[in-house]
């Protein structure tokens, strides 16, 4: 963020003036905006690139834009208008790599696709492949480059945002699509949840952040990797056999070509471990049992939207989906105060044929009188339950959190007792799971 160096003013009646100084007038006119940014900003006349590579304290990440051409022209395009998220030296570790790293192996683009068994990631390590660039002399193309040539392409959207426009939306597509399939081929999202702070640049605007923003994993890898939230609904994943239907993973063949298996673009929504253990105790004991194997599978196939993603400002299907969008109008919450600025209700087919969500969702501008930009809230229902958080991006597809396991009968009971303590209660649309449940499991 660039700092502006100002010297003292003086207020006047409520207006301010320029302290009386001898070398006034001679000092050029030009000086005086830099020097005293706060009256007029002079546009910034240099490009997102060369911002950077005259700050110090992103030199690390030069570094590693200096061994992409592709990205190097873009940030230094005058006519580019785009947005770069750009880490400084303390969010990019200077580690040593430890014995036995095997850079031969890791060093792969697809590398940056979801692994099986305990191979080393080295996407999740933007400090090692910086520290391998420093390391390491003409190699323009080397797998290290193209690794990062990728993590970078993540770092940029495609048009320029600065802190106000940024938090209008929750989800911004990327400048990183992969060869792979993933996303039917859609650019990879990332979501904004706060303002970040603004450097102006000729050619676009850069927001400064903390760590790197790195290419998401799969559906599944992303509740794996957070067990003390996720660890029923992985388990129940894995019982039933359903990895596929929420994983995106590579394999090699015997010729070590590269393949992918998997679920290439879905939306889940994914019951948090809560949610089970809300449900009565002797349906949970059912539903892993092997008697219940089949009721459980069928109920997590509901949770599936299978070759479409949706976040909350973003739908892309990948295949003859029609009539999703039922009505969009404003107030479908009543409820809430003031007009959305948008509103619409959708109707989503799930990997459980003949059985569909139903979802609303609600975008809203923040009433309340803040200091700074704009806040804007949404509010998403899926089959009368609150989601969130929401709108977490995937390599395929979107990721949606809910505290309640869906009932396939599409109806919400509401807890009038045990409202505000859900934590604490048990789901009421499960207490007459003896009377439907079994029966339903085993129909085709």
């Amino acid at each position: 963020m660039r700092i502006h160096n100002l010297v003292p003013i003086f207020c006047v009646g409520g207006a301010y003036a320029l302290p009386t100084l001898s070398w006034l007038p001679q000092f050029p006119v030009e000086g005086l905006v830099r020097c005293w940014g706060i009256f007029a900003p002079l546009s910034e006349d240099r490009t997102i690139y060369q911002v950077l590579k005259d700050d110090e304290r992103y030199s690390r990440l030069v570094k590693a834009i200096n061994l992409s051409d592709e990205v190097t022209d873009l940030l230094d395009d005058p006519a580019a208008s785009i947005t770069f998220f750009a880490v400084p030296n303390t969010g990019i570790p200077h580690r040593q790599p430890s014995h036995g790293d095997d850079d031969n192996h890791q060093l792969d683009f697809a590398s940056l696709a979801p692994k099986r068994g305990d191979e080393p990631d080295i996407t999740y390590d933007l400090g090692h492949l910086v520290l391998q660039v420093e390391e390491l002399d003409n190699i323009p193309e080397s797998r290290t480059c193209r690794i990062i040539r990728a993590i970078l392409a993540y770092h940029i959207l495609p048009k320029k945002l600065d802190s106000t426009a940024l938090v209008q939306n929750s989800t911004y597509a990327t400048n990183l699509t992969l060869n792979d399939g993933s996303m039917d081929y859609q650019p990879l999202r990332l979501s904004v949840q706060s303002t970040i702070r603004d450097t102006e640049a000729s050619n676009g605007v850069i927001h400064s952040i903390n760590i790197p923003l790195l290419p998401p994993p799969s559906l599944f890898n992303e509740m794996f990797a957070f067990p003390e939230v996720f660890s029923y609904v992985t388990s129940a994943i894995q019982h039933v056999g359903l990895i596929g239907a929420v994983d995106y993973w590579r394999i090699p063949d015997k010729d070590c070509h590269i393949s992918f298996v998997g679920a290439e673009l879905a939306t889940f929504f994914a019951p948090t471990s809560g949610a089970f253990q809300r449900l009565p105790k002797k349906l949970r004991l059912f539903l892993f049992s092997p008697f219940g194997a089949r009721a459980l599978r069928k109920l997590l196939e509901y949770h599936v939207v299978p070759q479409l993603v949706l976040h909350t400002d973003y739908v892309h299907n990948a295949t003859s989906y029609t009539a999703l969008i039922d009505d969009r109008e404003a107030g479908v919450f009543v409820d809430s105060p003031g007009n959305p600025l948008y509103a619409y209700n959708l109707t989503l087919p799930t990997l459980l044929e003949n059985h569909s969500l139903n979802v609303q969702v609600a975008r809203y501008k923040a009433k309340i009188p803040l200091p700074g930009p704009a806040r804007y809230f949404t509010r998403f229902v899926v089959n009368g339950h609150d989601v969130g958080p929401y709108d977490i991006p995937a390599r395929n597809g979107a990721l949606h959190v809910i505290t309640n396991l869906l009932d396939p009968r599409g109806h919400h009971k509401e807890d009038h007792k045990h409202r505000g303590h859900e934590h604490e209660s048990v789901d009421v649309d499960w207490e007459d799971w003896e009377e439907w449940l079994p029966q339903w499991a085993m129909q085709d």
